[in-house]
């Protein structure tokens, strides 16, 4: 199955561009966002929280009526991972992030 990588590293200044913090663990290279084209976002994101050490799983945009919606963000630190599972949505303008439970 085709995967789908949309975002790895990237600079502060484009991450600022793309309305990104300038804290994001993609600046330093620990995270990626990402599908697996034939699998839905939530069934990638539940085998990653089950099968492996990460720091943050996030189902950005994740629609439940629409499995394909959105994209997995996944990132992992050998300093300390803590393990958050969480899901991205836009309330108001603002991106809000919750539990996943």
């Amino acid at each position: 199955m085709p995967v789908s990588i949309s975002s790895g590293y990237r600079s502060v200044a484009l991450c600022e561009a793309v309305g990104s913090s300038a804290k994001s663990q993609h600046t330093k290279g620990q995270a990626a966002d990402f599908e697996i084209f034939g699998v839905a976002n939530k069934d990638v994101a539940d085998f990653i929280v089950q099968n492996f050490d990460y720091d943050q799983c996030i189902l950005e945009f994740w629609n439940e009526n629409q499995p394909n919606s959105g994209w997995v963000h996944c990132s992992y630190s050998k300093e300390s991972n803590r393990k958050q599972y969480l899901k991205a949505q836009k309330v108001s303008g603002k991106i809000v992030y919750s539990p996943m439970v």
